[in-house]
């Protein structure tokens, strides 16, 4: 490998390695003191970068000692295990830190140079161990400028004297140009009223009560006229004449013996200008039409995803019941319950990563194979064993860096047993007869992040007279009156409430809008930042 390809790749890696740490710096700097459970993920994500820093040097005298293949291979083998320690982190922290857009920009560009990091690192290796040379970087060179396309106008010359505007007109006219003279500030707002122009040629010394410098300042103010673009040409070369034009909106100023050259093309550059506008605000005009488009299709995509939703129904001794309210950017929850066989009934609640259709497809794809029963050999009665091949099956990088969190559960009618398996997701709530709670979960990771994850599951005796909630952590993830978030404890107190006022009440109509309620009735904002996702189900004898 030659030194001019070592070092442009050193060049090249420690930018990217630069981009990282000092993005992770800035989270460190802006990381909020209430946001607790983010300052260990951020941490590791720390770490991960300063060791990524520490094997990329010990990569670097690898390379440029020209170490045999089978050094240079396990090397990039360890980074690539630190890269994973860093995704990884990176991801949590982007999961966790919703409430922060700031947060999450960062992390996304952490997430991007350590991808362009890693294809840099990957292409050299190959090369390295393939024995191929990588080419030596280009020499700087200054290119030529390529040939413009020449744009015609309408001008209107501003000047007393008669012979500049006839020199002008002739100038601008052999190049295609079509012009009009005026020889004072009164006729010029004359011409102004009756015709259209691109570009005004000024003279500063003007006959009558408004002068050069006064007809500017009065074309920048007219919200008719203001978007002509002005050339002050001028034998006044003072600076601060110049300055003067230039601050009251002139586009350009050229003394009176200006060079025709020079002067074509300024004229040519705003022209150019104005034709790329004109263009710009078209594009902009079919953006707008087409996000009212997508906005539209997003609607229709809630709308489907809330029809393929369970039905409110009662299954032997439990009687569900559910919530499901979109966010303005279509997300990720899914939700879906149904019985196994004669005895045992499936629930479970899907919360993937990010917003939007892309989202929307994962987590509707999912609860579509959970429900069909369509993942092979596995024992859908058996919570941990869904999860474990949920995990194996929809890995990070497979599904464009998403990731998802899933409650899991099988419940048994004649043992009255709830087993279940968690991954990642907020516990579920039994409220119990007596009116105390138990959360339920298990120790189980992020789907997607860890393809080596193990997951454990659990089981209750539900009495009959309890009440389960499973929801999104859209639904208490909401900031209150007082610009805080809502506390856990309190969301727990509105979930018993509610389940013990339907206890003194049985007709009432619906828990789980009562809990929507009542947790809008804290809100700053009555709109909900993210999907809200809330299952309830009631057991009776």
């Amino acid at each position: 490998m030659n030194i001019d390809s070592t070092t442009k790749f050193r060049h090249d890696s420690q930018t990217f390695l630069n981009h990282i740490l000092g993005y992770i710096s800035i989270i460190e700097q802006e990381l909020p003191e209430e946001a607790t459970p983010l300052q260990s993920i951020v941490k590791e994500l720390y770490t991960a970068g300063t060791r990524l820093k520490e094997h990329y040097f010990a990569f670097y005298a690898l390379v440029e000692s020209n170490a045999d293949s089978n050094k240079i291979q396990y090397a990039v083998e360890t980074i690539n295990g630190v890269f994973f320690s860093l995704l990884k982190a990176a991801q949590l922290v982007r999961t966790k830190s919703f409430l922060y857009p700031e947060i999450q920009d960062d992390t996304q560009r952490i997430l991007d140079s350590a991808n362009r990091l890693y294809e840099l690192t990957t292409t050299l290796s190959q090369n390295l161990v393939s024995g191929s040379t990588v080419a030596a970087p280009s020499k700087f060179f200054i290119p030529k400028a390529a040939k413009k396309e020449t744009h015609h106008g309408r001008f209107l010359i501003i000047d007393d004297d008669p012979i500049n505007l006839e020199l002008l007109s002739q100038h601008l006219e052999r190049q295609g140009h079509i012009t009009c003279q005026a020889q004072n500030a009164s006729d010029a707002l004359n011409i102004l009223k009756k015709a259209p122009f691109d570009i005004i040629l000024l003279d500063l010394m003007l006959p009558g009560s408004m002068n050069g410098l006064q007809l500017l300042e009065f074309l920048k103010t007219d919200e008719h006229l203001r978007d002509i673009a002005v050339i002050v040409i001028s034998s006044l070369e003072d600076p601060e004449v110049i300055a003067g034009s230039i601050e009251l909106g002139a586009d350009d100023f050229m003394p009176r013996n200006f060079d025709q050259n020079l002067l074509k093309a300024r004229i040519n550059n705003i022209l150019e200008k104005k034709e790329y506008k004109k263009q710009s605000d078209k594009v902009l005009k079919q953006l707008m039409e087409t996000q009212a488009k997508l906005a539209a299709e997003l609607r229709d995509a809630a709308s489907y995803v809330h029809s393929i939703l369970p039905r409110r129904s009662t299954w032997k001794h439990v009687r569900a019941d559910w919530v499901f309210i979109p966010s303005l950017s279509l997300g990720g929850d899914s939700f879906y319950y149904q019985p196994i066989d004669t005895d045992n009934f499936m629930l479970f609640l899907i919360d993937v990563s990010g917003h939007g259709i892309e989202a929307a497809l994962l987590s509707i794809t999912i609860m579509n194979i959970l429900r069909s029963h369509a993942l092979g050999n596995v024992n859908f009665k058996e919570p941990a064993s869904v999860l474990s091949s949920l995990n194996s099956s929809f890995r990070l990088e497979e599904q464009n860096n998403m990731f998802f969190t899933i409650w899991y559960g099988v419940y048994n009618a004649s043992t009255r047993t709830l087993q279940y398996a968690t991954g990642g997701s907020p516990p579920a709530i039994l409220v119990k007869p007596d009116s105390t709670h138990q959360e339920l979960s298990t120790d189980g990771v992020i789907i997607g992040v860890d393809e080596q994850a193990h997951f454990s599951e659990n089981s209750i005796v539900i009495e009959s007279g309890s009440t389960l909630f499973l929801f999104s952590d859209g639904i208490y993830e909401v900031h209150t009156h007082d610009k805080n978030l809502l506390e856990w404890n309190e969301f727990i107190d509105i979930l018993k409430e509610e389940a013990n006022s339907c206890c003194l009440n049985p007709c009432k109509e619906s828990r789980a809008r009562e809990i929507i309620t009542a947790v809008r009735s804290r809100m700053k904002n009555s709109t909900f930042d993210d999907d809200v996702s809330l299952m309830e189900f009631s057991f009776y004898d």
